[in-house]
């Protein structure tokens, strides 16, 4: 699945997905790293890299302020494009 940095930002996206699925809205920054195991300062890293990927929006000083715009599957496929 490529780099262990890739597999991480990749689980943060599925754990994004499955919260939102259960859930009805996207999770804090502070619950993504509890559940991923992650500083909050790694969470904004990896949130950031898949805004670059065309994964997700932000808005700027929104705590839920997160908005998917893909389904996992199809993030996986173009993920391998984008390596």
């Amino acid at each position: 699945m490529g780099t262990k940095r890739h597999q991480t930002t990749n689980a943060v996206y599925q754990f994004l997905w499955n919260y939102q699925q259960d859930h009805g809205f996207v999770p804090t920054q502070q619950e993504i790293a509890a559940q991923c195991f992650l500083a909050q300062s790694s969470v904004s890293r990896h949130l950031d890299k898949l805004a670059k990927w065309g994964w997700l929006s932000r808005e700027e000083g929104r705590a839920r302020g997160i908005r998917l715009l893909k389904t996992p599957s199809s993030a996986e496929k173009s993920d391998k494009i984008i390596r």
